[in-house]
C-alpha cells in the first residue's frame, strides 16, 4: 500500500533527524541549516526554533518526560534544551572533529556520541559532563545505539564491523561483521535480540545479537539504505535511503507492507511515535514529513 504524508515541515536546508515527543504531541526536527524545530502534532505548528548549534544537526531526542531535548552537532557539541521555554540549557564539547551520531540511554541519563576522530565518547547528560572515551575503532564512526536493556553499546561506521562495549566496563567486548561497505545505521528490535544494520547498498541485514550471526537480509530497496528504525511492538521495520522511499516491511518476513512516497531525495532518519501509529521521516529534500499508518 502506498501512503502520503500527513504534513510536510519545511527547513532552510536537508533534514537530518527527526524525533516524536513520547505522547505524541510534539515532533522535533534538526536540520543543516544549523537549527532544530519543535512542531505541534496533529496541526503541524512550529512552537519553537532552536538556535545555537554552528553546524548541522545530526540527532535530536526528547528526555526527562519531555521537558527537555537533547541535540548533537557536526559542531562537535551536544546541547540540551528547555522545552518549556525553548532556551538553551548546556553546551557539552567533546570530539575533536566533526561529530557525526549519538544515541542516549534507555533512561535518558546518558548518552553516546561517534565522530569522524574514531571514538566514541560517553555522556553524563543529567550532569552535562563527559564519562569516558571509547577508542577502539579504525576509521570514523557514522552510528550508535544502546541495547533495550541499557547494558550494551554498539557503534559502526567505515570499518566495517559493528562493535559492542559494555556500558559498565567501558570496555569492547565482541565484534559483529564484517559488512561489506561502510556502515550508515544500526537499530535494536525492542526486545534487544535483532540488531538491524545499513550500509551503502540496498540490503539491511538482521543480526543476532547474541550470537553475532547474520540471521537473514532483506533486500526490498534499489539503492544504499541510511536508517533503519524498529517500530515500538518490534513487528515492522521501517528503513529509507536513496531512493527516496520510505518501505514499511514486516520484520520477520521482510515483506513490504507500505510505501511511503513524497520525499524528494535521501532519508537519512525515521522515528515511529510511542503508539506505533505514526511515522515522522527526515530528508534532503529540506523537508520533515509525518505519515499515518
Amino acid at each position: 500500500m502506498i501512503l502520503e504524508p500527513v504534513l510536510t515541515l519545511r527547513h532552510n536546508n536537508a533534514v537530518y533527524s527527526v524525533a516524536f515527543s513520547s505522547n505524541g504531541s510534539l515532533l522535533a526536527s534538526g536540520s543543516l541549516d544549523k537549527s532544530i524545530k519543535i512542531w505541534e502534532l496533529p496541526s503541524g505548528e512550529e512552537k519553537f526554533r532552536l538556535e545555537g548549534h554552528r553546524e548541522a544537526i545530526c540527532t535530536v531526542s526528547f528526555q526527562e518526560g519531555d521537558a527537555t531535548l537533547l541535540s548533537a552537532s557536526l559542531d562537535k557539541t551536544l546541547r540540551t534544551w528547555d522545552l518549556a521555554e525553548g532556551k538553551l540549557k548546556a553546551t557539552m564539547p567533546g570530539h575533536g572533529t566533526y561529530l557525526t551520531c549519538m544515541a542516549p540511554s534507555p533512561d535518558g541519563t546518558q548518552a553516546v556520541s561517534g565522530s569522524h576522530d574514531k571514538t566514541l565518547i560517553l555522556w553524563n547528560v543529567t550532569a552535562g559532563q563527559q564519562v569516558s572515551t571509547l577508542t577502539g575503532h579504525t576509521d570514523l564512526v557514522s552510528a550508535v545505539s544502546y541495547s533495550p536493556d541499557g547494558r550494551f553499546i554498539v557503534s559502526a561506521g567505515h570499518d566495517l564491523l559493528i562493535r559492542v562495549w559494555d556500558v559498565e566496563t567501558r570496555q569492547q567486548v565482541r565484534e559483529i561483521g564484517p559488512h561489506q561497505s561502510a556502515i550508515q545505521g544500526l537499530a535494536f528490535s525492542p526486545d534487544g535480540k535483532t540488531l538491524a544494520a545499513c550500509d551503502t547498498s540496498p540490503v539491511v541485514r538482521m543480526w543476532n545479537f547474541e550470537s553475532g550471526e547474520l540471521a537473514r537480509t532483506i533486500e526490498n530497496h534499489s539503492s544504499p539504505v541510511k536508517t533503519v528504525e524498529f517500530s515500538p511492538d518490534g513487528t515492522l521495520l521501517a528503513s529509507g535511503g536513496s531512493d527516496s522511499l520510505i518501505l514499511i516491511q514486516n520484520a520477520a518476513s521482510g515483506e513490504v507492507l507500505h510505501t511511503l512516497k513524497g520525499h524528494r531525495n535521501t532519508i537519512y532518519d525515521i522515528a515511529f511515535s510511542a503508539d506505533g501509529r505514526q511515522a515522522a521521516t527526515a530528508a534532503f529534500d529540506r523537508t520533515a514529513r509525518v505519515w499515518k499508518l
